[in-house]
């Protein structure tokens, strides 16, 4: 391990990093920063600009999976901090305000927001699906945030709901992604639903789902297209969402239940009062023999 150079130390750190459930990365690496001052662990953290970099690089990429959200000075909504929006290291778009801004991903701050041309050919329709979008946000998501981009002929909905409840030991994020292409009304889909329940244990789910369909855009009216895109959204993540509940009501009931006997080696219920009464029985003898 001591031999160990600077790019098989980030491997590893950049490998804890990225494997971090939602909402718990923090706690990963401030974890890993105090091993590195404890314990043999700290070997792996280096102090060099090279380590630095490696690490930062490994932070922005969770941070543009993982969708994590920022809020711009003067603004009331959210933007979310993702690779549709990148124009630079770490200089995003935020395309509802049209201002860019730099990320800080160690620290989530937000500095240097400056204004943005876009273009105005497309900017009238991914304003649309924007507004579809929000409205489908507010009535679907209790905390979502959703943000609308246009990139090489496409628009790219993201979508972002998290539930973070440390103090119960679980966390879960949901996450989709929606490329628009308006020339088909095809739109190509992946949703990825992560949650992490360590109470006593750790156990995750991590499942995800790539989906294609076309959407019934018959018009050319902006409003209506919009409203079409968002219909397909809704329909395909309600089917996703119920698939899902399905799988875990089947799981519950009856793959866990085959995996112990419904009854004991005397095919009788347990009778759980006669069993309390002779543990009670049991003690009251033990008590008499002591005295």
């Amino acid at each position: 391990m001591d031999e160990l150079n600077v790019e098989e130390k980030l491997k590893i750190v950049s490998g804890f990093l990225l494997e971090s459930p939602p909402g718990e990365i923090n706690d990963v690496y401030n974890g890993m920063l105090t091993f590195s001052s404890s314990s043999a662990y700290g070997i792996l953290m280096g102090d060099d600009e090279e380590f630095d970099r490696g690490i930062k690089q490994a932070l922005r990429q969770y941070n543009t999976e993982q969708y994590v959200t920022a809020t711009l000075p003067g603004q009331e909504t959210k933007v979310i901090v993702s690779k549709f929006g990148q124009i630079e290291e770490d200089l995003y778009l935020d395309p509802k305000s049209q201002q860019t801004f730099k990320f800080d991903h160690l620290l989530h701050t937000v500095t240097d927001v400056q204004p943005y041309t876009v273009d105005e050919t497309t900017e009238h329709l991914r304003s649309t699906i924007e507004t579809a979008i929000s409205d489908y946000i507010t009535d679907h998501y209790p905390d979502g945030v959703s943000t609308v981009y246009y990139t090489d002929g496409t628009y790219t909905v993201a979508i972002v709901d998290d539930k973070f409840n440390p103090q119960n030991l679980w966390n879960g994020k949901w996450r989709s992604t929606w490329v628009i292409s308006p020339d088909s009304d095809e739109l190509k889909g992946t949703i990825k639903v992560n949650v992490h329940y360590y109470e006593d244990g750790n156990v995750q789910l991590n499942s995800s789902k790539e989906i294609e369909i076309t959407a019934s855009a018959s018009s050319e009216d902006p409003a209506e297209r919009a409203a079409a895109y968002v219909k397909s959204i809704n329909k395909a993540e309600e089917d996703y969402q119920s698939a899902l509940n399905e799988s875990y009501l089947d799981l519950s009931e009856n793959t866990f239940k085959g995996l112990r006997r419904a009854l004991p080696l005397t095919r009788h219920k347990i009778d759980w009062d006669k069993v309390l009464n002779y543990k009670i029985g049991q003690e009251l003898a033990t008590k008499a023999t002591i005295e």
